[in-house]
């Protein structure tokens, strides 16, 4: 049986433990009222961004093509007909640290799923977050190559870091021919939950639902011109986006594993002490049987 000053020790450390989670908690909470800010705001600006590309997508492809030539610029981040179709690209965003319940472990499943369904490919792999870094890095992958990595971000990712990520991501899809870029992510529901999102980052997929305006419109300088400046910003736009909404579902992830972590730690505080209780009380009986029995035998 435990001694009573065990099971003090016990109890101090968890509660030393649980102040710990419970710290964390109120931090992450304080730093999730600024994350969603920020996420909101960048909303409308990525989605008014895509909606842009979407409308000139039926003009960039229309444009002339000769056969024998090479595949414009423009039309490789639509159609993409000069991309090798053994080489992919795969966009992973995690967290920086752990204590965040399932957030980075469901993460990592889909990593491996998408590696093992494409192991006949070669894989560029552009990787923000710790986590996810330093889980790719252990990896022997013969197909896998991590060509870009961002860790440290978090809580304070900021337009600059979308910059150059976006850099990165196009240089590589451009100069290195990748067919296509994945992304994996946690997506922001709510403060309870994260939704995993895993989709095609280039090249665009036309929307089927886009209603194209009847008018006719001429660009000045011309629309190739005006396409390359709307790219890079539709791209680095939404990557701020996705980096935001990452952000805000890891520190609500946060909260609420400290959060359940912290009532466990409360839970198993009070076993202790009630088993602290019955040892004491055991301790005390034991001591009055003991007096019980020498005055008894005094008397005899």
């Amino acid at each position: 049986m435990e001694s009573l000053r065990d099971i003090r020790q016990n109890i101090k450390a968890i509660k030393s433990t649980q102040q710990i989670m419970q710290t964390m908690k109120m931090i992450s909470n304080a730093r999730i009222r600024r994350a969603q800010e920020a996420m909101v705001a960048a909303r409308p600006f990525a989605t008014k961004m895509l909606e842009m590309v979407q409308d000139f997508t039926q003009e960039v492809l229309a444009l002339p093509q000769p056969e024998d030539a090479p595949e414009s610029w423009a039309r490789r981040f639509f159609v993409n007909r000069s991309a090798d179709p053994s080489k992919i690209g795969l966009l992973v965003i995690t967290g920086d640290k752990g204590l965040a319940g399932s957030f980075n472990a469901v993460i990592l499943r889909a990593v491996m799923r998408f590696i093992k369904e494409n192991k006949d490919k070669q894989i560029t792999v552009f990787a923000v977050g710790k986590k996810g870094r330093d889980f790719l890095a252990r990896l022997r992958v013969p197909n896998l190559h991590l060509a870009y990595e961002s860790v440290g971000i978090f809580p304070k990712v900021s337009y600059a870091h979308a910059d150059l990520l976006g850099n990165a991501l196009m240089k590589s899809f451009l100069e290195e021919k990748l067919s296509s870029v994945t992304l994996i992510y946690n997506d922001f529901k709510s403060l309870a939950s994260q939704n995993l999102v895993q989709r095609t980052l280039l090249p665009f997929v036309p929307a089927a639902d886009v209603v194209k305006d009847t008018h006719e419109f001429e660009f000045e300088p011309g629309l190739l011109e005006i396409f390359k400046l709307l790219v890079p910003r539709l791209i680095k736009a939404n990557l701020y986006r996705v980096l935001l909404e990452s952000q805000a579902a890891n520190l609500a992830a946060t909260t609420n594993a400290m959060d359940a972590a912290s009532k466990n730690a409360g839970e198993i505080v009070t076993a202790l002490e009630l088993k602290l209780n019955k040892v004491r009380q055991a301790g005390i009986t034991n001591e009055i049987l003991d007096i019980v029995n020498g005055a008894e035998a005094l008397n005899n």
